[in-house]
């Protein structure tokens, strides 16, 4: 049987800012269903942001967007006032990434991946 990742459902507690915060990653909203909303992404994985409470003790996968070129993006984000969590980039000599924080503290990691 073969697996692939389908849809990943970040918890938020304010859907309207989540989905301005992801607007500026350039990830728009789509459709709302209940408490939750697709967001437009491109590939074969779909994005959701799921309204409502973390169970307490739980914490948040990070998970990693793909980007052509990183440094691009970053200074693009700081102009709107999207900090990285810190200055550093993470160079594991496939890929380098930087880490961000959404609204609600989940891990968001932006990562261009070599050749």
């Amino acid at each position: 049987m073969a697996v692939h990742v389908d849809t990943v459902f970040v918890w938020v507690s304010d859907m309207e800012r989540s989905v301005a915060w992801y607007a500026g990653l350039g990830i728009a909203a789509s459709k709302g269903y209940g408490d939750w909303r697709t967001m437009e992404v491109s590939g074969p994985t779909h994005f959701a942001l799921h309204k409502g409470a973390r169970p307490p003790g739980q914490s948040t996968a990070a998970i990693a967007f793909g980007v052509e070129d990183l440094s691009t993006e970053m200074t693009r984000l700081a102009v709107l006032g999207i900090e990285p969590v810190d200055e550093n980039v993470t160079d594991t000599g496939v890929s380098r990434f930087t880490t961000y924080r959404d609204p609600d503290g989940n891990d968001i990691q932006l990562l261009e991946r070599y050749g």
